[in-house]
């Protein structure tokens, strides 16, 4: 998907606008700006030199550079050198004296002696003995600081400034001078600056730093505006390159930032820290190579990289080393003290060396290498506690360990640990001459395993799957084969949950049993490490290594900002890495200007290396060195995550390449010259589609291994070619996995695959065989075999078998009435998981919509794809099942699917079927064997696993059903259910199931134990509330995400996902206003007002962030409109009432009765004015209340209905139903009856009247007289006579297809996602027997479209992929065909290593006029 970045028009350099979206300098502050620039030049600017005592003075001075102003002493003249770093403006107050002071003199030197400086009286500004009202404290403060400095005021720094020992501002930065944008004054009490109304103010130096500590006192004389050091800086105002920290007065949010080339960027979300009864702070700078650390008040509040600190940490380019000093005001009345920077030395250089774990109690993994700022180490579950050897750079260092609950360990020994990561904060201080402590952190994470017995026993862990030990893992990346090894790297988080990137490492020498290593890679300073890639660089192209034989080098996507590559070799086979500080490749340097610039695949070919890189548009690379890249061609409208492309020869001898779109989908081609430029270039079969490489959810990401140089098309050296996915998907459930079925592991692999090509079907296609090592797993004793049988419609052929770890080799030569065939897996409990071809659709499915664990709707619906049968009219099946997963493989392996399933332990069955007609079958069935070498037999419960989420919100009269089970899984799986309170919902047991229905509002705690081990025992938590959402919209329904109501209001909240909330029917009328109101603090809210689906892809939207936009674009594709809300920004936790007024060409938005954005088209989708609407999140929290749709053309309110549902009252007896019900019924009624009174009543409060009504008649609640248990667990059981019975029956959705001469042929395309619909029966049950007393359709059913492809694909076509010579991508798009794909919803693919995508356009100035002038750069953020 793409990102998108703001543009802001004010606050830009103290990046007031919020953290993504970017402006240019406020016009408001452009006049004065010109104005100040104008009327002084440059040989006319004057500065001033402050020269305190020999002991200030000398506090870490740096020599100035060569290229800076100098000044004679003696004469006090300037000498200026040409330096483009100087700053220009004069450090003045007033324009008079600027003006008579600027005509002579350009610097004044102020002598201070030290016996003066010792006199100085200092002025305390909070202590006043007296308590002070908070509302007036701030003039009180400033009354203090005038009336003690009275003379001062009109000593501002210029050429006449008489300094004496009452009077100045105490520092050691050498030749300072501000810009002219504001007033800047040495007084006796410091720096005054008065910024208000101006914007940013810069205050320079000639001061110079590389590692240092850098610190000032600022004061707030009124509570506004913003404080800054900078540093680090090149002193060009034209062009900033520059570190800066702050902190606002009025909001007292710290911020962390970056200018580079003159754009800022965020390090950090703003942050929050406690005001100051004086308003007074001390900011802090700690600068040590690329690490910096930022503290207030000697409290850390960011460092770079540093995760744990900022979860939302962000990267940067190349890191600058050294620059100069400064101080910013930003639209403050400020007043600076103590401003000293002092140098870093050897010895007084905190750093660490290393931290080593060890334990007397217990075992400590293989070491990993220690890194700054994060290093884990793995401990085993027996090491209840550790200590830790710590070497420090300096013996003169102060080392103190802190764990997350406060407590300090001086001693470094018994440091207890709890099962899971162990957060230890290292601060390492050293105590300067002057008593300056100098500290810097780093983070351990000290994880402690589970019990040795766990591991491989859980339910869920493939048997012969690589997974993730413990922890998050997505893509794999860099994969390398080196000295008969393979190196399995991966994206790691230390959760079960996507978090922050790290690289883990497995190694093996037969790519089925892995050894754990040490985590590779951490997040650094440039950002998290997303994708890359390994290569072996065995003739040192590189020169990263000591001799010609070379080693292993890394390209790391690092994602923050940006994104951009950057190197890491090692010397010793991947044990340990060094990174290379300066960045290979960044997205600011790349034609196409995309943020999206990830995932690299490097190979060697025709002596060069070669790298595919996109993440958003495709580019390909290239370099002589791994060090140095140009682009070759770029692919603008080719989007893809994690590119591959590599050779193959096929089976007709021809060398071919094959682009892998993310394990996805894939293209055949040639890679070669294109006009000088080396170029993908698609075989005509490819340009205008692509094949399907996986139509299952849960294979993406495909990485080959690398093994060697490719060689040249005159001598190819070409190596099998093994891939391998990631088993999961970023639909919308892979975070859930883990917490939903109670593991402590996220992150398993699809088996490796034998890449090849063969013609078929009058192209290439690619064959994706398990490679042949999986063989040597087969129990061939154990096996059934079945030659030339008779698949019969009811048929006991695998009868026998129970498994949950096997492999199928089939092959099935149906009969003429023969309609359906294939495999029933995994079944009991009445679960099943379906692998079925249909012989008259012609396609291959994985139905898991009955598979146990269902995650999601999305994880429900059935894959399939069109597959033809073999020549001879057999159709091969080729299935791996593993404990969660199922793999199928057909037509010679050309067609694969991969999906996970969380089924019952005890559910091990396996049928084959034939469905219209017998099938004669050749099977084999192969019990596989387990892979991991150190699993620990177990047959006794270990643990009682929770296959449902631990928390489920369910409204009065829903029901849902819970699971647990016992680990192992060869266990006994009997349990116990016990309710905290029978009277808030009923329960009927059913082995490891419970089915639950909520019947009044409350929470509800249920527990579950194993019955042959009680204490073994899991709790489960039922929110139970009322649906009283206000809305018109008909159908309203989660498609992904977990969305609830609670009372009035809906709620989401997600972590790096995009969730819906649609309405299953289209709006009847064209032209409409949508109504709601909208509360949140994080994430980016959608309001889709035009959708051609229930499905959200591609509709209109209105989208809001984290900042004062508005924007209309195409979901999850274009910008079409954006505006600015004038610094009015939603995310502040309040209700904002949003309302967009559609035509049938137009759209505005109002927000809180304020127009802030209208747009007419050219022309729109048909579906614009026959559309469905609802609402997304991304990566955030939201509440929502009063969603209504208003006809613009309606003109009769019409209450017949409500009439009608009123009358139909009169045979409700409200003594039958809970009291809680029926007072909501109640009150729903005499609203009813109040609108039919009102004779102006619109159809919008008769549609809620009426669905209020309706709801509250579903929702009355028998008194609790019955309820069906399980015979032993439940407390304080109520029997009585009468009860409700609540059935939902499933109104199961129908298929329709259709033809569309726009698809090729073969291809099928879902339009439309089939959801069944929901009927509800109501039945009172007494000892006289059953009514029902209400059965009526709760949601429609939602029918499935499905297109097919009748186009035929000509050999001759003329639309051609020309990819582009490196040019701008808005050259390319006026010569390029749009490459248009099989599967459009390929076409943007989901970001897998980052909460964001975004494209970037930047605004800056230039010159106007005499002084100065605007030009307009625009940054643009696509999500």
């Amino acid at each position: 998907m793409k990102d998108y970045q703001e543009k802001v028009c004010r606050h830009w350099f103290m990046r007031k606008s919020g953290k993504r979206w970017i402006f240019g300098c406020a016009l408001v502050a452009l006049s004065s700006f010109v104005l100040g620039m104008g009327n002084a030049s440059a040989d006319e600017v004057g500065t001033v030199t402050v020269n305190h005592v020999e002991n200030v003075a000398d506090m870490g001075a740096v020599t100035q550079d060569s290229e800076s102003q100098t000044a004679s002493a003696s004469t006090g003249k300037t000498e200026k050198t040409g330096s483009e770093g100087t700053p220009s403006a004069s450090l003045s107050s007033e324009a008079e004296e600027k003006k008579a002071d600027t005509a002579s003199s350009g610097r004044v030197e102020t002598a201070i002696s030290e016996e003066k400086v010792e006199k100085t009286e200092t002025t305390d500004l909070g202590q006043t003995g007296q308590t002070v009202p908070q509302d007036n404290k701030q003039s009180e403060v400033k009354d203090q600081v005038q009336n003690k400095t009275e003379q001062a005021d009109s000593t501002a720094i210029t050429k006449s400034l008489n300094v004496t020992a009452q009077t100045g501002f105490k520092t050691n930065l050498k030749d300072v001078k501000p810009d002219s944008s504001a007033t800047w004054k040495e007084r006796s009490d410091g720096l005054y600056s008065d910024a208000r109304g101006k914007g940013d103010s810069f205050f320079y130096s000639q001061s110079r730093g590389k590692n240092f500590i850098y610190s000032t006192d600022v004061t707030f004389l009124k509570k506004e505006g913003a404080a800054a050091l900078v540093f680090r800086s090149n002193n060009n105002p034209d062009k900033k390159n520059s570190y800066a920290v702050n902190i606002d007065g009025s909001s007292n949010n710290v911020k962390f930032w970056r200018w580079q080339d003159g754009h800022d960027y965020q390090f950090i979300n703003e942050k929050h820290i406690e005001p100051t009864a004086d308003n007074k702070y001390q900011l802090k700078v700690v600068a040590i190579g690329s690490r910096v650390f930022y503290y207030v008040n000697n409290v850390l509040v960011a460092s770079t990289g540093d995760y744990t600190l900022q979860r939302d940490d962000k990267g940067q380019s190349t890191a600058i080393t050294e620059g100069y000093f400064g101080l910013l005001n930003w639209n403050g009345e400020l007043l600076f003290q103590n401003t000293y920077y002092k140098e870093i030395t050897d010895q007084l250089n905190p750093t660490l060396n290393d931290v080593t774990v060890t334990s007397s109690k217990g075992t400590v993994e293989k070491k990993g290498q220690f890194t700054a700022p994060i290093t884990i180490q793995y401990v085993k579950h027996d090491a209840e506690t550790i200590d830790l050897e710590i070497s420090p750079k300096n013996a003169n260092a102060k080392i103190t360990v802190t764990d997350t609950t406060g407590h300090v360990y001086n001693d470094f020994k018994n440091i207890p640990l709890k099962v899971g990561a162990n957060i230890l904060s290292i601060k390492s201080s050293i105590v300067d001459e002057d008593g300056q402590e100098i500290s810097i952190f780093y983070r351990l994470n000290v994880h402690r395993r589970q019990a040795d017995e766990v591991y491989y026993n859980e339910l869920y862990r493939g048997q012969y799957h690589y997974s993730v030990k413990d922890g998050w893992a997505n893509d794999p990346n860099g994969l390398v084969y080196y000295k008969g090894t393979y190196h399995f790297f991966y994206q790691f988080y230390d959760d079960t949950k996507w978090g922050p990137m790290h690289w883990g490492h497995a190694t093996s020498k037969d790519l089925l049993h892995w050894k754990e290593e040490p985590i590779a890679f951490y997040p650094d300073e440039n950002g998290a490490m997303f994708s890359g890639a390994i290569v072996a660089d065995t003739t040192n192209s590189s020169g990263l290594f000591d001799d010609d034989k070379g080693g292993l080098v890394a390209l790391i996507t690092a994602d923050g900002n940006g994104q951009r590559i950057k190197l890491a070799y090692s010397k010793d086979e991947g044990k340990t890495w060094t990174k290379v500080d300066k960045i290979a490749a960044d997205w600011t340097n790349d034609p196409l200007q995309s943020t999206d610039f990830r995932d690299p695949k490097v190979f060697r070919w025709e002596n060069k290396w070669f790298m595919v890189i996109a993440g958003g548009p495709l580019r390909i690379y290239s370099s002589d060195n791994l060090r140095e890249w140009n682009v070759e061609s770029t692919y603008p409208n080719l989007h893809t995550e994690c590119p591959d492309l590599y050779p193959l020869k096929a089976n007709d001898g021809t060398l071919k390449w094959v682009l892998s779109r993310g394990g996805r989908s894939y293209k055949v081609g040639d890679f070669k010259k294109v006009n000088g430029k080396w170029t993908f270039v698609p075989d005509a079969a490819f340009e205008n589609q692509d094949q399907v490489m996986n139509f299952g959810k849960d294979s993406y990401a495909a990485m080959t291994y690398y093994v060697q140089d490719f060689g040249s098309q005159a001598k190819p050296t070409l190596p099998d070619i093994v891939a391998v996915n990631w088993m999961n998907t970023w639909e919308d459930y892979c975070n859930l996995v883990g917490d939903t079925v109670g593991q402590r592991f996220n992150g398993t692999f699809n088996l490796n695959l034998k890449m090849s090509l063969v013609q078929q079907d009058g192209s290439y296609r690619l064959v994706q065989t398990p490679i042949d090592a999986y063989k040597n797993l087969r129990e061939t004793d154990k096996a059934i075999f079945l030659k030339d049988v008779t698949v019969a419609q009811e048929n006991n052929l695998l009868k026998g078998f129970k498994g949950d770890q096997y492999e199928i080799v089939s092959t099935f030569r149906p009969s003429a009435t023969t309609k359906k065939i294939g495999f029933n897996l995994r079944v009991g409990n009445g679960e099943v998981t379906r692998v079925v071809y249909d012989l008259e659709k012609e396609t291959l499915s994985i139905d898991r919509s009955k598979s146990g664990v269902i995650l999601s709707q999305k994880f429900a619906q059935v894959d399939s794809q069109s597959v033809k049968r073999n020549a001879d009219g057999s159709i091969d099946l080729h299935i791996y099942v593993d404990r969660s997963s199922v793999e199928v493989f057909a037509k010679g392996n050309t067609v694969a699917g991969a999906n996970q399933i969380f089924p019952a332990p005890s559910s091990l069955a396996v049928q084959v079927f034939s469905e219209g007609g017998n099938a004669k079958a050749d099977i084999a069935l192969y019990p596989l064997k387990s892979i991991w070498t150190d699993k620990v037999k177990a047959t006794k419960p270990l643990e009682l696993v929770q296959a449902s989420p631990t928390v489920s919100n369910l409204y009065v009269g829903d029901h849902t059903d819970l699971k647990a089970y016992v680990m192992p899984a060869v266990a006994s799986q009997e349990v116990t259910w016990t309710v905290s309170d029978p009277s808030l919902v009923s329960v009927k047991a059913e082995g490891n199931t419970l089915h639950v229905t909520a019947l009044k509002r409350g929470t509800a705690k249920i527990r579950v134990a194993s019955k042959e081990k009680p204490e073994l025992f899991k709790e489960f938590t039922i929110e139970i509330t009322r649906n009283d959402f206000k809305t018109n919209v008909e159908g309203l329904t989660s498609v992904s995400g977990k969305w609830h109501v609670d009372g009035e209001s809906l709620y989401n909240k997600n972590t790096s996902a995009n969730d819906y909330y649609m309405g299953n029917k289209k709006i009847l009328y064209p032209e409409y206003d949508l109504d709601v109101d909208i509360k949140y603090q994080k994430g980016l809210i959608n309001v889709f007002y035009a959708s051609e689906n229930v499905d959200p892809r591609n509709a209109y939207s209105i989208q809001f962030g984290d900042n004062d936009k508005v924007r209309l674009y195409r979901f999850m594709g274009d910008t079409i409109a954006e505006a600015n809300m004038n610094g009015k920004k939603l995310n502040d936790g309040e209700f904002h009432h949003v309302k967009i007024h559609k035509t049938k060409n137009s759209v505005t938005v109002f927000v809180d009765g304020v127009e802030y954005l209208k747009h007419t088209f050219d022309t729109v989708d048909p579906y614009y004015n026959d559309a469905y609407v609802g609402l997304g999140l991304w990566d955030g929290d939201l509440e929502v209340r009063n969603l209504f749709v208003k006809n613009l053309n309606d003109s009769v309110a019409d209450k017949k209905q409500l009439q009608t549902l009123v009358d139909s009252t009169t045979k409700i007896d409200p003594k039958q139903y809970t009291q809680e019900s029926v007072a909501f019924y109640q009150n729903a009624l005499t609203q009813a009856k109040q609108v039919l009174a009102n004779q102006t009543a619109d159809q919008t409060m008769i549609d809620l009247a009426t669905q209020n009504l309706n709801k509250a008649i579903k929702g009355l609640v028998a008194k609790p007289s019955h309820q069906v248990t399980p015979n032993e667990g439940v407390k304080n059981l109520v029997e009585e006579k009468l009860f409700l019975e609540v059935v939902k029956e499933v109104i199961a959705f129908q298929t329709q297809l259709r033809e569309n001469p726009s698809l090729a042929k073969g291809q099928r395309r879902v339009v439309v996602e089939g959801k069944n619909g929901e009927r509800i029966i109501l039945t009172e049950v007494s000892g006289e027997g059953r009514k029902v007393v209400e059965d009526s359709i709760m949601v429609q059913p939602t029918n499935e479209i499905v297109e097919i492809g009748t186009k035929e694909v000509k050999p001759d076509s003329p639309h051609r992929l020309v990819p582009t010579d490196g040019q701008p991508s808005h050259q390319v798009m006026n010569s390029v065909q749009p490459l248009r794909v099989a599967h459009p919803e390929e076409e943007t693919l989901p970001r897998t290593g980052s909460h964001e995508d975004s494209l970037l356009t930047l605004l800056g100035l230039a010159t106007l006029g005499l002084g100065g002038g605007l030009a307009v750069n625009k940054r643009k953020k696509n999500d």
